[in-house]
């Protein structure tokens, strides 16, 4: 790796992402208001207030369906002349409703329409005394107003709920970025080979799941109500002036889009009534979620129902990248550990269990914005006549009270490059604190300098990364050197898995922010980077339940 290409460069602020996630939403609110003004709040409101306009006499001239071509079929129009006399002048009228131009939605309505007004016929019109060259003859609501309406609506409450999770988003990513600097200097940073400090009482409290069930419900249900309705429009529409021949095509052309309809409607009714579900709720104490801690907890059910309950523990890797113009999420599980089992309905209304967290081959919570370590509780509880309700509960675990220190007689090692030699040891136990030095060759050119010390993160997701600590150094003349003091975070550890690996790096940067030496550094307990083991990979149905986040 060249000294300009540092890892850490990619530390970017939190949220920085989030005007192009609210200019995406505005986009959908503003074409959504456009749609509906256009398609249904125009026509209605131009209909109403022509209610007070004066009916008159007057005679249809030519009445006719014009119908228009183009590569993706024909659009329709009715398109009707008729003559009238208003306060002893004469007037020819084109305008047959106040439908917005040329569709395909209603056909057999407006050929009716063409029929009801036969040339020379004498029908109704009404005029608008303060323009009598306007007049129309229907006030009935032209054929696209409910698709437009229903646009109107689905398009801003989408834009509306992207720009939501874009800000919620950026409120989470904020209080992560936090996490690593104020780790390093809190009091719950464990000691090394020593008691650790006394960490104060939380208490119990209770566990949210990971996802609520009201928004999925809401967005699939919204959802396939939008698509079902869209197809069976069009669809009603195609039967009802069906005339065999090139009818057929458009027929069978839309039997895949009435299957993923009826798919949706079933997955969005699932999903709805597990909004009626009972609800668990889990209570544990925070502070003894530590690696290698015994970790009591407690469940209870709002409501019965529930006929079978099984809870697992369970480490995952995520990790989250850019495929194409979409993004995709690998997720490998390092251990998984069975809790409980019960059948017993008088023992499941509530209860009391224990898990323990491992101390090999595990490490702490990593909540990057790319890449994860997840840990969670998974409650899978079986309901008759139902899916079963899998619950996540996300566990914030800490490295252990005490943890082996780092090598005693390790040498620091020279890292050489811009004219200056960094000494610095090359590995570390989390909580310790990294003592190093920093000199200029005699014939280097003179200037300032910063030091600094960040994690990175390496593996399949995108990269993430984050800066603990910096110092600016004074102007470190040719030949002279300088000693300096960094503590260590509590976390995130130095560690290597399937899918994603975190590494520490000490730079010292020029004044323009270039790095011009830099020491890689391992901060793990023992001073020894973490392996994280993957399980075996599930297989068939559980693999997909696995990739949707359903549990098992």
């Amino acid at each position: 790796m060249k000294p300009t290409e540092s890892p850490l460069a990619t530390a970017a602020k939190p949220g920085a992402g989030f005007g192009c996630i609210l200019a995406f939403g505005l986009l959908f609110i503003l074409s959504g208001l456009a749609v509906g003004w256009f398609f249904a709040v125009r026509p209605v409101l131009r209909a109403t207030l022509s209610l007070n306009w004066e009916p008159v006499p007057c005679e249809i001239l030519s009445s006719r369906l014009d119908e228009k071509r183009d590569s993706d079929g024909s659009t329709y129009r009715v398109e009707i002349h008729y003559r009238y006399v208003y306060q002893g002048r004469r007037y020819v009228g084109e305008r047959y409703d106040f439908g917005t131009g040329y569709t395909n939605i209603g056909v057999g309505s407006m050929r009716d329409a063409v029929r009801s007004y036969r040339p020379g016929s004498q029908q109704t019109c009404r005029v608008d005394p303060a323009r009598p060259d306007e007049a129309v003859l229907s006030l009935r609501p032209p054929p696209g107003i409910w698709l437009g309406l229903l646009f109107g609506l689905l398009f801003p409450a989408a834009g509306a709920g992207v720009i939501w999770s874009g800000y919620r988003a950026r409120r989470q990513a904020r209080a992560e970025a936090l996490t690593p600097l104020a780790a390093a200097f809190s009091a719950d940073t464990p000691t090394v080979a020593g008691g650790a400090p006394e960490t104060p009482a939380v208490g119990e409290v209770v566990i949210k799941p990971a996802s609520g069930r009201l928004a999925p419900a809401i967005a699939l249900g919204l959802f396939a109500t939008a698509w079902n309705t869209g197809i069976g429009f069009f669809l009603f529409n195609i039967l009802r002036d069906f005339d065999g021949g090139i009818a057929w095509f458009f027929v069978l052309f839309q039997i895949p889009f009435v299957l993923v309809g009826l798919l949706l409607l079933f997955i969005a009714t699932v999903t709805i009534s597990q909004v009626f579900a009972p609800r668990m709720e889990l209570r544990l104490d925070p502070s003894l979620v530590r690696l290698g801690a015994r970790v009591p907890f407690r469940w209870r059910f709002d409501r019965g129902g529930i006929t079978a309950l099984q809870i697992h523990l369970e480490g995952r890797e995520e990790a989250t990248y850019r495929q194409g113009t979409s993004t995709a999420t690998d997720r490998r599980e390092f251990h998984r550990a069975p809790l409980l089992e019960l059948i017993d309905r008088l023992a499941l209304a509530e209860g009391r269990a224990e898990f323990t967290l491992p101390v090999e081959g595990a490490a702490p919570t990593l909540a990057g914005k790319n890449n994860r370590v997840v840990w969670q509780l998974v409650a899978k509880a079986t309901l008759p006549w139902r899916p079963s309700l899998v619950e996540n509960f996300p566990l914030t675990v800490l490295g252990p009270p005490r943890l082996a220190p780092g090598p005693a007689d390790a040498v620091p090692v020279a890292h050489r490059g811009g004219g200056l030699t960094l000494w610095v040891p090359p590995a570390f136990a989390p909580g310790e604190t990294l003592v190093g030095n920093v000199a200029r060759d005699p014939g280097a050119p003179a200037g300032p300098l910063t030091l600094r010390l960040g994690w990175f993160t390496e593996g399949r997701g995108t990269r993430d990364a984050g800066v603990v600590w910096t110092r600016k150094l004074p102007d470190l003349a040719p030949g002279a050197d300088l000693g300096f003091e960094v503590p260590l975070p509590a976390a995130p550890w130095t560690f290597g898995g399937a899918l994603v690996s975190v590494e520490w790096r000490l730079e010292v940067l020029d004044p323009a922010g270039a790095p011009l030496v830099a020491a890689p550094v391992v901060i793990a307990p023992g001073g020894v980077a973490v392996v994280l083991q993957p399980l075996a990979p599930a297989i068939g149905p559980a693999r997909w339940k696995q990739r949707l986040g359903l549990g098992r």
